[in-house]
């Protein structure tokens, strides 16, 4: 996840690329792209909620919540 605080912070990358870059190409290096790297039906529903300033607020399993931030 620092990658993608980086490309966007520091590189100027915009944020949506520097997700695809996080996460379908390295599914499509794999081969795995068929299931992982994008959030559609079918796929598995593994990921992570970001707030604006690109920290994690929450995290989803196989579509389940895992993990949520405190409430402020």
């Amino acid at each position: 996840l620092q990658a993608v605080r980086n490309c966007v912070q520091h590189v100027g990358i915009p944020l949506a690329e520097s997700l695809r870059m996080a996460s379908l190409y390295p599914a499509q290096v794999l081969g795995l792209d068929h299931y992982l790297g994008r959030i559609a039906p079918g796929y598995q529903a593994d990921l992570c909620l970001l707030d604006e300033g690109l920290q994690v607020q929450a995290t989803v399993l196989a579509g389940h919540l895992q993990w949520q931030a405190d409430a402020q």
